[in-house]
């Protein structure tokens, strides 16, 4: 029976099990939203991963067209990235009973199910995670119960409705339509957490071994034109077709790499579809390559040549050596430009509908997550897990079958999931089969394998031109990263704090692997560890289902943080002296290095790493003037003394701010927006009042304003808020682009910054003091220590212990959104602090805690996530119904509320600037350091915030 529902106010009939994009697509429907800069989306991947198809579902924003199925009467509205949405009840968080189980099988396709079978005739306890409403993966996706298309299935359905019955005989348990957005070893190594997100709320599994099964994505075809609606990949028409029996829009070209064009033309064709034709990169020829395969599976080479006699047959033009150079068409996919590899030679066909892939990418976030090491392929620049014949990963309990550790089939798949359960079910201590079997076969397709693409061998896609966009979510383009590149950006993560490359819906599963492709193009070697960290969540999830309430943060964890890995540059230093050697490349040493060099001083700034790679580009941003909530009253640190002493070098830095802008003529997305911190009951305006009391005292102007001019300012806040502390002066700044800009000035001024450099080594030496790198000795006598959280563990080589821990603390990061924050918010009584950025997504925070992980580097905590996100959606109750997209966690610096900035007795010509404010007090904090480093005086009014005020800080034996 038809399920009728709207879209855009106007009825559409669907088939039983359509998801929302089929049957869009069936209805003739291409076009389902617009980004914030205009661009319209439409249908790409088809598989949950790129974030494209988000429309709008009875009122909830962003829904996966693609993975969300029909149901009568639901409203569906194409999703506007720059408008509001309608009012909607957002279900709240539900939070079902914890799970424990021997073992977790992350994907349902034939390597997950597979493993799955062979664990559950062993005995062991095993569950299955997996997006898909139902199980099979892309390779056996089942015909959905409306399916469009005559005749019987194919023998691909048949062996994938075998693999399903067998499982659910085997007592399976399968939680299908779930998302895994948090994945975590244990830390004594015995075991992993889990959080999932599903249609019946969240759960928490805690498991002894994990396998990983999740499959790969479809590495895109990036070309001029290939954003526009119309443009799909393979696989995503595949699914149309496979699945729902849907054909795309009327003419389609088929332009890949490999065998899965002809396959898919082969199905369309059936359907009744018009395929234009069918671009593939590669030629394939007869010859020793071909009989191996033959030999390998022969069943599978006689299944492609069946393909290609259907397609010729069909007088379907087969174009060998030939790929798709440009989409044509303004705000949809008209045609196409194919370019012939030989000869460079051109040709233009018209199409409505453009079916590309250029090759797999292994899904390896969670992998990545869990610490499982991954290697670069040379010619892609795509991360692969390691792992080894098994399955087996570095990560005790841990292993990989299938695509999920790059590509191999479904045959392959399938074999590689047994010997993974094997080796899952003797690290559980049961019975498992010997392997000698499964070896042989996963011998046999791997052959297979090497002997197709040696069949479809084609040179590697040139790098795209600089108009080309490269990273879709963002909008970036290869010329922009090319000029963060120009700029000194030498790793992914430079280039994504430069450009947003990599911060939008699709995590950058997308882009990483061009912007790695781009800086091997410049001269920058290609290494693992430059990849993008792992995200929590790994996947984009709403913040109603995340948010739940948890016990306010009570006090900084303290850290003993280590460096972010990486290798020191291995040139020597070419000048070893200087006036002024400054330690730290974060806002606070960069900016006492641009006004050393000003003031005439031969100037040093070393980094560990690069510069703003750590806490200063990991600040949300906020220009603080009046304090937070736990900075005052019974909460601070001291009784709040400290704080409010800072408060007129908080103004003045401000101030300063603005005066670098205009000195240096960029904006640093600087804006003076205001802040507000709200209260809900009568105690916490007392509170309110008390603070702005305090506040005025030092000279900062706050005021405690009422509801009405609250929702002038703020329309969007939770109506139960009946005050709020105002202050006009504070505001917000781009960390990403401050620092960058301020270093640019410095290395003008004169300044020599030295990045991956860092300090193993200090010692008094005469008069002077001679500092130790991989690089090269320094002499100079002059230091100053601007390490941020990491300036202990620099005093420290030196004989002394300063009283600077690191405070490891999280910020959130929504997906793009509709104006909703217009000013900085806080709470009276809550942790909260938040903030909309120039890009429209919103920043969460409040010093929430996280972790300092087994690396020595901060991690997010589920728990700080879920309850940050309950009080900012408490707050703004139109978030509940956004995306949380990424995280990060940073060392925050953890002193006594108040900066540590002066010299350090018994230790001439050594000064330390540290403050826990960093990025809002960063140029006044360097300036008036470099001040004192190059006088030997400093501002009387600074004398508070000397090294004096702790007793017990001496210097040791020096070294």
């Amino acid at each position: 029976m038809p399920i009728r529902f709207s879209w855009n106010g106007q009825p559409v009939e669907a088939r039983p099990g359509d998801s929302i994009a089929a049957a869009l697509n069936a209805a003739g429907v291409g076009l389902f939203g617009t980004s914030r800069s205009g661009r319209k989306r439409g249908l790409f991947c088809g598989m949950g991963v790129c974030q494209e198809c988000l429309v709008i579902v009875d009122g909830q924003r962003s829904r996966r067209a693609c993975m969300t199925e029909v149901a009568p009467g639901l409203v569906v509205l194409a999703q506007d990235d720059r408008t509001a949405s309608p009012a909607a009840a957002i279900k709240a968080h539900r939070s079902l009973a914890p799970l424990a189980v021997d073992l977790a099988i992350i994907g349902a396709g034939p390597a997950g199910l597979n493993a799955a079978i062979l664990a559950a005739k062993a005995g062991a306890r095993a569950c299955v995670l997996d997006e898909r409403d139902e199980p099979g993966g892309q390779y056996f996706k089942p015909r959905s119960s409306g399916f469009r298309g005559a005749g019987a299935e194919d023998a691909q359905h048949r062996r994938g409705r075998a693999l399903r019955d067998q499982a659910r005989d085997s007592g399976v348990e399968i939680h299908s339509g779930v998302t895994v957005w948090f994945a975590r070893a244990d830390a004594d190594g015995n075991g992993f957490r889990l959080r999932i997100d599903g249609p019946d709320g969240q759960r928490q599994i805690a498991t002894r071994t994990v396998i990983l099964a999740t499959g790969a994505l479809e590495r895109p075809a990036m070309v001029p034109g290939w954003t526009l609606p119309g443009v799909m990949t393979i696989g995503a028409a595949q699914t149309l077709a496979r699945r729902y029996g849907v054909v795309p829009r009327k003419r389609l070209l088929i332009a890949g790499h490999g065998p899965l064009g002809m396959q898919l033309a082969v199905e369309l064709r059936k359907l009744g579809a018009h395929v234009v034709a069918v671009a593939e990169r590669a030629k394939p020829r007869p010859g020793t390559a071909m009989l191996r395969a033959a030999a390998s599976a022969p069943r599978l080479v006689g299944q492609g040549l069946d393909y290609r006699l259907r397609l010729l047959r069909d007088r379907v033009p087969l174009l060998a050596g030939w790929e798709v150079a440009e989409v044509t068409g303004m705000e949809k996919a008209e045609g196409a430009i194919l370019r012939r590899l030989s000869d460079g030679a051109i040709r233009q066909i018209a199409a409505d509908t453009i079916c590309i892939g250029d090759g797999f990418l292994p899904q390896i976030e969670l992998a990545r997550l869990m610490g499982v090491q991954t290697d670069l392929d040379p010619d892609t620049a795509t991360a692969r897990p390691r792992r080894d014949a098994t399955g087996a990963t570095g990560v005790p309990g841990l292993w990989i079958a299938g695509d999920a550790g790059g590509l191999g089939g479904a045959q392959l798949a399938e074999v590689q999931g047994r010997l993974a359960a094997a080796g899952a079910l003797r690290h559980l201590g049961f019975n498992a089969p010997d392997d000698a079997a499964s070896q042989g076969r996963a011998a046999k397709a791997r052959q297979f394998q090497d002997s197709l693409w040696q069949i479809y061998s084609a040179p590697p896609r040139t790098l795209p031109g600089d108009p080309v966009t490269i990273c879709r979510c963002e909008e970036v383009t290869a010329g922009q990263v090319r000029a963060a590149i120009a700029n000194g950006a030498t790793d992914p993560g430079a280039i994504k704090r430069a450009t947003r490359l990599g911060m939008g819906r699709c995590q950058g599963r997308y882009c990483s692997a061009p912007a790695m492709r781009l800086l091997a193009a410049a001269g920058y070697p290609l290494s693992p560890d430059a990849l993008f960290a792992p995200q929590i969540p790994a996947r984009p999830v709403h913040i109603a289902a995340l948010a739940l309430e948890k016990p306010e943060w009570s006090g900084h964890v303290e850290s003993r943080p280590s460096a972010r890995p990486g290798l020191p540059a291995q040139e020597p230093l070419k000048k070893t002296t200087a006036d002024l050697v400054v330690i730290g490349g974060g806002v606070t040493g960069i900016s006492a290095a641009l006004y050393a060099a000003r003031g005439g001083a031969d100037v040093l700034c070393l980094d560990r790493g690069l510069v703003n790679g750590e806490a200063s580009g990991g600040n949300a941003g906020s220009l603080h003037l009046q304090l937070l909530s736990w900075d005052f009253g019974v909460k601070s640190v001291s009784g709040g003394s400290p704080q409010l002493l800072t408060l007129p070098l908080q103004k003045e830095s401000i101030a300063l701010w603005t005066t670098l802008a205009g000195e240096l003529g960029t904006s640093f997305e600087m804006k003076i927006t205001g802040g507000m911190m709200v209260a809900e009951n009568t105690d916490q305006i007392g509170f309110l009042e008390r603070k702005v009391a305090a506040e005025a005292r030092f000279g900062i102007a706050s005021e405690v304003i009422g509801p009405d001019r609250i929702r002038q300012i703020a329309p969007s806040l939770n109506p139960n808020i009946v005050a709020a502390a105002w202050c006009a002066g504070e505001g917000k700044i781009n960390p990403l682009v401050g620092t960058i800009a301020l270093a640019r000035a410095a290395r003008t001024a004169g300044a020599r910054i030295e990045e991956r450099t860092p300090v193993t080594g200090l010692r008094a030496n005469g008069g002077e003091y001679e500092i130790q790198t991989p690089r090269g000795n320094i002499r100079t006598r002059r230091i100053l220590i601007a390490a941020g959280g990491w300036s202990a563990g620099v005093s420290r080589l030196i004989g002394v212990d300063l009283p600077i821990r690191g405070a490891p603390l999280q910020m959130l990061v929504t997906e793009t959104a509709p104006p909703l924050v217009p000013c900085l918010i806080a709470h009276a009584d809550r942790h909260l602090t938040m903030k909309q950025t120039d890009a429209g997504t919103i920043l969460i925070g409040g010093a929430w805690t996280a972790q300092t992980g087994p690396s020595g580097q901060p991690q997010v905590l589920a728990n700080s996530v879920e309850g940050n996100l309950w009080v900012a959606a408490h707050t703004v109750p139109a978030l509940a119904g956004l995306s949380v997209i990424r995280s990060w966690a940073a060392m925050n610096i953890d002193i006594d509320g108040a900066p540590l900035l002066g010299p350090i007795p018994g230790l001439p010509g050594v000064f330390v600037a540290a403050t826990a404010n960093g990025y809002t007090l960063g140029p006044v904090m360097g300036r008036e350091a470099a001040a004192m480093a190059l006088s030997g005086k400093a501002r009387a009014d600074l004398a508070v915030f000397s090294i004096d005020r702790f007793q017990k800080v001496t210097p040791g034996a020096q070294t």
